[in-house]
């Protein structure tokens, strides 16, 4: 064979192999651009949504309220309990909730302690909860403790917090209560309620039970209010005032592991 056609023939196999070759990275980089295109939903590190669905997986949320606390007219022995089996999971649930038991003043007790739970497990939906619950002004400073409360500094940190004001909690015990998990709270027998000019309603002052505390209770104040902008909307009460429930309660037994709470 001539050597130029071999030549000749050599460099156009050479061209068509580059061609060939080029297609096939550009193939391959359009499937790649392709694969960065992906729902972002999909991303498993964005944020919980806190108004996902329920976990078809968890025990239905049972909840009951007993007993009666006026609402207007302070009556030192009367008491409430709201009994449940687990702590609400999703912003859905927790307004569930608090449409069964918002309405009545140990029912907000209960609520708050189930929205500072629910931060310490998921920051979003937590702080959503409690914004639900509280009075605008009774938010960032919790927010700020529960924080503290639920880092990682050994000596402060207090991940059985909302545990302890549950019944039967105990240091001795690891702060694991009893199931279904109950909620005790009084009238406080030297506070008599106090009406508020600014909320324009009636602050009612409570104490709920605690082995957590030297006192064995810690006061939480609730009113419900029409004020425009508050989420209480003259339909629910909701915590005014509560810096016992993320004072740090007591430290846990040494030799006691804290189990966690359902």
């Amino acid at each position: 064979m001539d050597r130029k056609i071999f030549v000749k023939k050599l460099m156009s196999i050479a061209i068509i192999l580059c061609l060939s070759a080029g297609f096939l990275t550009m193939t391959s980089c359009n499937k790649e651009k392709i694969t960065t295109t992906d729902d972002p939903t999909d991303d498993p590190n964005k944020p919980d949504d806190p108004n996902k669905p329920d976990d078809p997986n968890k025990p239905t949320l049972e909840f009951t309220i007993t007993g009666e606390i006026s609402h207007t007219d302070y009556t030192p022995t009367q008491t409430g309990t709201v009994t449940f089996n687990r702590f609400p999971a999703s912003v859905a649930e927790f307004k569930q909730v608090r449409e069964e038991i918002g309405g009545e003043p140990h029912g907000a007790v209960a609520l708050q302690l189930m929205a500072y739970e629910m931060y310490r497990r998921d920051k979003k939906i937590g702080e959503e909860c409690i914004r639900l619950n509280s009075v605008l002004n009774n938010v960032d400073t919790p927010i700020r403790r529960l924080n503290e409360l639920f880092g990682n500094d050994q000596n402060y940190a207090r991940p059985y917090q909302i545990a302890a004001f549950l019944k039967d909690a105990t240091p001795d015990n690891g702060y694991n209560p009893s199931k279904p998990y109950t909620v005790e709270v009084r009238v406080h027998k030297g506070n008599p309620y106090t009406q508020s000019d600014i909320l324009q309603a009636k602050v009612l002052y409570l104490e709920v039970l605690t082995n957590g505390k030297s006192t064995g209770a810690e006061t939480v104040e609730v009113v419900k209010t029409f004020k425009p902008g508050e989420p209480s909307e003259g339909k629910y009460f909701i915590v005014f005032n509560c810096p016992g429930l993320y004072a740090s309660v007591q430290e846990k037994s040494f030799t006691t592991p804290f189990n966690g709470l359902d």
